[in-house]
């Protein structure tokens, strides 16, 4: 399979949408809780031997990420250095947090390490294969990507805020705040890193409006050209 992702806003659905997917395909799928996970195996394995000799299948999802991106760090000479941009700025933090705790300054120079860092881990992830990335900019960063499918789920902010507040019981006002706090937060994000909007057509291979289309639909879709954008890659 191709390596997915798929970007969208908060309240669009999808990051259900994602999950899915990645069941559906029967790919691996990971998020910023598995990345978290992941950084986390890397901090306690970082100048340790790598156990090359224990089978793949053997290992979970994060294990194996983790020894792909520790071994990168090795090659690249960056796994001792103090200014590390990974562990440097805490790896943990930067790819676990919300966007709307990014780094946003307006002089994209001030983020060069951040913007270092979580390039070279989503692109060490997608060199895997088999994986769908939700959000984290992975579109943004595998936009160049060939061999990636990149999906972006749209949906109106009035729209969005109803179903946030619904799902978690919570009022418009509080939805709302939320909605806009990370909204804000992706597009400063997307901005700073990629010089472009979130969901910017330029992005990605084909976008959904998820008020329009129902879950399943986009579901089915995304699977379906899924398996087209693999044939077609192995028959280009």
């Amino acid at each position: 399979m191709p390596v997915v992702t798929i970007e969208g806003y908060l309240g669009s659905g999808y990051q259900v949408i994602g999950r899915k997917v990645a069941e559906k395909l029967k790919i691996d799928f990971v998020d910023r809780v598995i990345l978290s996970e992941i950084a986390k195996e890397m901090d306690t394995h970082l100048g340790e031997i790598i156990d090359l000799e224990k089978k793949p299948e053997e290992k979970s999802l994060v294990s194996r990420l983790s020894d792909r991106l520790l071994s990168a760090l090795e090659k690249s000479a960056l796994a001792g250095g103090g200014a590390d941009p990974f562990f440097g700025q805490g790896i943990e933090n930067l790819l676990s947090q919300p966007y709307k705790d990014f780094p946003h300054s307006e002089e994209l120079t001030e983020n060069l390490d951040f913007t270092k860092a979580i390039k070279k881990v989503i692109k060490e992830i997608a060199s895997e294969g088999s994986v769908l990335i939700l959000g984290r900019g992975a579109s943004g960063v595998l936009r160049n990507d060939i061999n990636a499918l990149k999906v972006g789920i749209y949906c109106d902010e009035e729209i969005r805020v109803k179903k946030y507040a619904e799902r978690y019981s919570i009022s418009f006002d509080e939805s709302r705040k939320k909605i806009v706090e990370y909204d804000v937060g992706k597009k400063n994000y997307y901005l700073n890193v990629f010089q472009k909007q979130p969901l910017d057509p330029s992005i990605f291979n084909m976008i959904f409006n998820s008020e329009l289309l129902s879950e399943e639909e986009i579901i089915d879709d995304i699977c379906e050209n899924a398996e087209k954008y693999l044939n077609k890659r192995k028959n280009g």
